[in-house]
């Protein structure tokens, strides 16, 4: 670390001077603009560019492909690349399938270029078009009526519905990655443009979607039971289901609107109700006398997903009081 001390010029003008190797690193010459951003911490990033960096990523695949190669371009894009460029000696009609399909998986990346043996995928989309924040509202959204349909499939017998749950958890992970991304952005930048969080809140949001994420598996997985599932439910688990639907999209809500305000009481309150609401779902494995092995392994999948959702509810709560408590004493952090 370096220090340097400050001058003052005039009345009002206080004046820094910049260390010389990191001037010469950046082609800081007279003249030159150079940004400043201030954290909530007191702490001043300084960077010579504001627009948007075109980082690349050269990526030779040799013969990857699947599941493999997919995580490759993932791990680029959450690193924010905005341009991969991919080669191989020898590109398969494989591998070229497999690009295109993680890019229809990704919110942004376009294929700009494409070749016998290379494929550039750009990313089109500006940081303050979906901002973290909004992007955590819409997961919200999206988990919420995943849930609502997804006991609503198993209640009704309805496997269309059932099947359109399962397609709407590919909506959520693809904005999981995009609020990873923006994390990645404001870690090597300060900031965003437009964009008001600092790391520290920007962390926690990332967690949060993770949670809402996660919850939203375990709806993907009730709509697959529900898509297989060929009889009626015994009307106690019924009724149990209809009215633990309503509460954990209200949990939810409260959790997500906790955060957003940094509300450490109400989270408090939230995780003291998903106690109660823990020992409803675990009712449901075990209010059952029934010796029918199905309705048993039913009864068992949906209480243990019910139990999971309300314990990643109740993470949100506990990033609420965490954020909280840092934001609240940033001379501590």
């Amino acid at each position: 670390m370096e220090t340097r001390k400050v001058q003052r010029t005039g009345k009002s003008t206080f004046i820094v001077s910049l260390p010389k190797n990191w001037a010469t690193k950046n082609g800081v010459q007279a003249g030159s603009i150079v940004y400043i951003n201030q954290g909530d911490n007191g702490a001043l990033t300084l960077s010579t560019d504001r627009s948007e960096r075109d980082l690349r990523a050269k990526l030779d695949i040799g013969n990857k492909s699947g599941e493999h190669l997919i995580r490759d371009i993932i791990g680029c894009y959450v690193g924010g690349y905005r341009t991969i460029e991919v080669t191989s000696s020898h590109m398969s009609s494989a591998q070229k399938k497999d690009l295109h399909q993680i890019v229809n998986k990704l919110i942004g990346p376009e294929i700009l270029e494409e070749t016998i043996n290379k494929v550039v995928i750009q990313d089109l989309l500006s940081s303050e078009e979906l901002q973290s924040e909004r992007a955590l509202k819409r997961i919200k959204t999206v988990v919420k009526s995943m849930i609502q349909d997804a006991l609503t499939s198993l209640l009704n017998n309805n496997e269309e519905l059932a099947m359109d749950v399962i397609l709407r958890d590919n909506d959520v992970d693809r904005l999981y990655l995009l609020i990873s991304r923006q994390f990645t952005e404001i870690l090597r930048s300060g900031s965003v443009k437009q964009e008001t969080l600092n790391p520290i809140t920007a962390f926690n949001y990332m967690h949060a979607a993770s949670n809402l994420e996660r919850i939203a598996d375990h709806a993907h997985k009730i709509a697959e039971i529900a898509s297989q599932c060929n009889y009626t439910l015994p009307e106690d688990m019924r009724e149990e289901l209809s009215s633990m639907e309503a509460l954990l999209c209200a949990l939810i809500d409260e959790s997500i609107s906790n955060l957003l305000q940094t509300n450490s009481d109400k989270a408090n309150e939230l995780i003291d109700k998903i106690s109660e609401m823990q020992r409803r779902a675990q009712g449901i494995a075990k209010s059952s006398i029934t010796k029918d092995k199905s309705e048993m392994l039913v009864r068992l999948v949906i209480a243990g997903s019910l139990e999971r959702m309300l314990d990643y509810i109740m993470n949100i709560g506990e990033l609420t009081i965490n954020l909280s408590q840092a934001t609240n004493h940033p001379d501590k952090i």
